[in-house]
């Protein structure tokens, strides 16, 4: 027996849609292939001016596709469009050029002689005067075969880079921007590292200070009292990077374990950790450490190669013992929400302070502690003190309860009950907005049913022009209700901010809407006093009222 369609089953009388104004969509699109003059506000300036001089066109949306290749469609804006076509939303696309919509040949170009005409879409590609309703068969092969060319293109030009890039990285050159720290690109090859005198030495005693038995965070203390500077405020130095932001970097543990583990420095060429190909579909990814691109001897080393893998064993017998411990802890079992989380902060060199939670016997400890000083020390901290949770919390609670009580006057949020009819008004925007959501999606299974061959081209059209009308009825009756509820919105945030902070003056407890409703930033000073920032009242119930 053969299948009905889900939607024409249900359908009822079929209303007749009005002409009107294309309902038009501008589709943008740029890649890191293409040019820097045409930019994402270029395209978008030239159609709106396009769409602004057509009597025909109305502008319902802009989709901007920014950073994704045109050889797949796999793209965010992309997507929303095609939703928006499928559910009436739109009926008519423009483009700069046939490009911008795709550079995989086959795939553009079904979409423009296929699915397109299929939903009523008119499509047009301006800068190459393209236009559906207008074009004929012999506008329609020079599309095709822009298309083409297009897509030939972008796959020749991605497969001659990735060839030269391969080539470059199995003969040992390398591609990158910047050198490991403790070396430079030569002056007579940029594809060749050559040591740097000034950081070479740092890198020495790094590797020496770890095979000594010194820790990543005891290692970086050391360095940040040295006269070596960490890699970006060198290059900062020097001039390779120029963003302020990192003229006071320091050394951390982080920094020092990238150099331990660095095959750089015992003059062995590491590449291919990170993979892309447009031509073949490829998206970036990290590969496995098989697929790396390894060229020994392809510099002079810095570290002798004895030294190196014995660094190698000890860190990944160090890694091997941390996830044998944390496998092996309880504190998971017994874990607290961090409630202040990004909200608190060192008075002394203004890092955040972490949460420590330990579990030694039956005794559970949780306390915060400055990142700042756990990692560098007195180089960037002193604040040496560990504060317990539980006070912090406290003192935190107790300080909002004052702040109700001090400078909120909850007398300006006692208003009358919101009109009688709001939960019936409420409920029915709530079947309103279910409704549509079923229209939208039989709007699109519809093209499904017509692939299927479970309706035909006509009947297409006459249930989809039905459930737009469906649709537009039930959106006419969702903005009269919204309207209603506008009047009445306010008293009823109020009524919420009220309740809650009644809640609040009883609390026993702290919890993170609170402190996300109330407090600004949360200070532990090196004396251990702590200061609390409050957001400003209005801020306040503006939130609770939300």
């Amino acid at each position: 027996m053969a299948r009905k369609s889900r939607i024409a089953e249900n359908a009822m009388s079929i209303i007749s849609a009005k002409e009107g104004a294309y309902k038009t969509a501008v589709y943008v699109r740029l890649s890191t292939e293409d040019l820097d003059e045409d930019t994402l506000d270029n395209q978008i300036y030239l159609l709106k001016s396009f769409v602004g001089e057509k009597t025909d066109m109305v502008l319902v949306d802009i989709y901007a596709d920014n950073g994704f290749s045109g050889t797949n469609f796999e793209r965010p804006e992309f997507t929303r469009l095609m939703n928006d076509v499928k559910t009436g939303k739109v009926n008519c696309i423009v483009v700069k050029d046939l490009s911008r919509l795709g550079r995989n040949y086959i795939e553009t170009g079904n979409l423009i002689e296929n699915v397109f005409p299929f939903l009523n879409v008119r499509f047009i590609a301006v800068t190459d005067n393209f236009d559906t309703n207008e074009g004929g068969g012999v506008e329609n092969m020079v599309a095709s075969f822009k298309n083409l060319v297009n897509d030939v293109y972008a796959k020749d030009i991605s497969r001659k880079i990735i060839t030269a890039f391969r080539t470059k990285q199995k003969n040992g050159e390398y591609i990158g921007l910047v050198a490991p720290y403790g070396y430079l690109k030569s002056a007579e090859n940029k594809n060749k590292f050559v040591i740097d005198e000034k950081t070479a030495p740092a890198v020495k005693k790094i590797f020496e200070l770890y095979a000594g038995g010194y820790g990543l965070d005891r290692i970086a203390r050391i360095m940040n009292e040295s006269d070596y500077d960490c890699p970006r405020k060198y290059r900062y130095s020097i001039g390779i990077t120029k963003s302020d932001r990192y003229k006071n970097s320091k050394w951390g543990r982080t920094t020092i374990n990238t150099i331990l583990t660095n095959r750089a420095y015992i003059g062995d060429m590491v590449q291919g950790k990170v993979k892309q190909e447009l031509c073949n579909n490829i998206v970036m990814h990290y590969t496995n450490k098989d697929d790396w691109i390894v060229v020994e001897g392809t510099h002079e080393a810095i570290i002798e190669r004895n030294l190196f893998f014995e660094v190698q064993d000890i860190l990944e017998k160090k890694k091997t013992e941390q996830a044998v411990r944390r496998k092996n802890s309880k504190s998971r079992e017994y874990k607290e929400e961090n409630l202040l989380k990004g909200r608190i902060k060192c008075g002394c060199c203004g890092k955040s302070m972490n949460l420590a939670q330990n579990v030694r016997g039956n005794s559970i400890s949780r306390s915060y502690y400055c990142s700042g000083y756990k990692e560098l020390r007195e180089a960037v901290c002193t604040n040496k003190n560990r504060i317990n949770k539980s006070s912090v919390e406290s003192k935190v609670l107790e300080s909002i309860k004052k702040c109700i009580f001090n400078n909120i006057d909850e007398s300006s949020l006692s208003l009358e009950i919101a009109d009688k009819n709001t939960q019936d008004i409420k409920k029915r925007m709530v079947q309103i907005e279910r409704a549509i959501r079923q229209t939208n999606s039989k709007i699109a299974d519809l093209y499904k049913d017509v692939s299927d061959g479970l309706i035909d081209e006509n009947d297409y059209l006459l249930m989809k022009t039905k459930f737009l009308n469906d649709k537009k009825q039930l959106e006419r009756e969702e903005k009269l209700l919204s309207d209603n509820m506008k009047k009445t919105s306010d008293s009823a945030g109020k009524l919420r901010a009220a309740d809650y902070l009644k809640k609040c003056k009883k609390a026993k407890k702290l919890d993170r809407k609170m402190v996300e409703s109330f407090i600004e930033l949360v200070t532990i000073n090196d004396d251990k006093s702590i200061e609390i920032t409050f957001s400003c009242c209005d801020e306040i119930l503006r939130k609770l009222e939300g």
